[in-house]
């Protein structure tokens, strides 16, 4: 379909979110990536007025999605019209986030491990720190702050940690990191080219980035479709490999390699995720017994992408230089 008036076209909705009510803007928007107006329908509204859920429930109504359309010049996937929702997560509370901090743990040990690969030490920054769990993790090999708007989160994580609660491109840092983080972040901003680029102000030469997101090229949600865990109406970015990867080359970052992303679940927790689909809901009583509930796994999943890059140009600092052969080895 032809998105002409994509600069242009502009609608409000009188909804709410979670608990959060009022009017949230939306408008038709060109392509993040390639600037094109000219998009396929890939799914429909499925929302209407009605609120997108921002949890970690996993509820049917956490699947629902605005209007999904991808790009004909360059396959981003992405919600058009574009819905403002900076100002819901900023009212978010999530007590389910907080029950699952023990698999978070493992999960960002585990990233924080892959971290010391490419820099030993030196100054973090988590982009999206929620309640500071990867922080908690990190801040045993590196000097850590982190950004969060949820001031919910933000009270959790700044009682361990210096935590800024404001976007990062309105901040103004004149501070250098060697590192910065983005976990599961990327996919909710409304405009990632500002975004990344803001990430890469804020990085020394030959700084290190990470990516975490969906990965909507790989083979199991081309399997799975629209019941790809990753489609919720919270999300407005659906990234592959390689638009991603564009993403990050279009703001002055050279990727060095992407990975699938391993996350340890709680059985109990994998339970409460697998409700959305039929084998689900005959494991979640057995995943939820007495005896096995609380045991944790590491899942390496199609569709989950970790991805490293290093910001061009300037002097390679620590051991930055041997990035490309480290992510050989791997």
């Amino acid at each position: 379909m032809d998105a002409s008036p994509a600069r242009g076209g502009r609608s409000w909705r009188d909804t709410g979110f979670g608990q959060n009510m009022g009017m949230i803007y939306n408008r038709l928007v060109p392509c993040n990536l390639c600037g094109s107006e000219s998009f396929s329908l890939l799914y429909p509204d499925e929302l209407g007025d009605r609120a997108a859920t921002v949890d970690y429930d996993f509820s049917p109504q956490t699947r629902k999605t605005y209007r999904i359309v991808k790009c004909e010049a360059c396959g981003l996937i992405f919600t058009n019209p574009m819905p403002a929702l900076q100002s819901s997560y900023e009212q978010t509370e999530d007590e389910t986030y907080l029950r699952s901090r023990p698999q978070r743990l493992r999960t960002a040990d585990r990233l924080v491990r892959r971290l010391l690969q490419y820099k030993n030490g030196g100054d973090l920054l988590d982009v999206g720190c929620s309640t500071g769990i990867l922080l908690d993790a990190a801040s045993r090999h590196f000097s850590v702050e982190g950004v969060e708007l949820s001031p919910w989160a933000f009270e959790h994580a700044s009682a361990r940690h210096k935590v800024y609660r404001r976007p990062l491109r309105h901040l103004g840092l004149e501070k250098k990191y060697d590192v910065v983080t983005l976990m599961g972040v990327i996919e909710h901003f409304e405009d990632p080219t500002a975004e990344i680029r803001a990430i890469h102000d804020v990085l020394t030469p030959g700084g290190l980035f990470v990516v975490y997101t969906g990965d909507v090229g790989a083979w199991l949600p081309r399997i799975l479709g629209k019941t790809w865990w990753w489609y919720q109406g919270m999300h407005l970015f659906y990234f592959s490999r390689s638009t991603c990867e564009r993403l990050l080359n279009k703001c002055g970052f050279d990727v060095v390699t992407t990975e699938n992303h391993c996350t340890y679940f709680e059985l109990h927790s994998l339970g409460i995720s697998l409700r959305r689909y039929r084998i689900g809901l005959l494991l979640h009583p057995l995943l939820n017994l007495p005896g096995v509930r609380n045991a944790i796994v590491p899942l390496k999943l199609s569709g989950e992408m970790l991805m490293f890059a290093t910001k061009r140009g300037g002097v390679q600092s620590d051991r930055a230089s041997d990035l490309v052969a480290r992510a050989v080895m791997v």
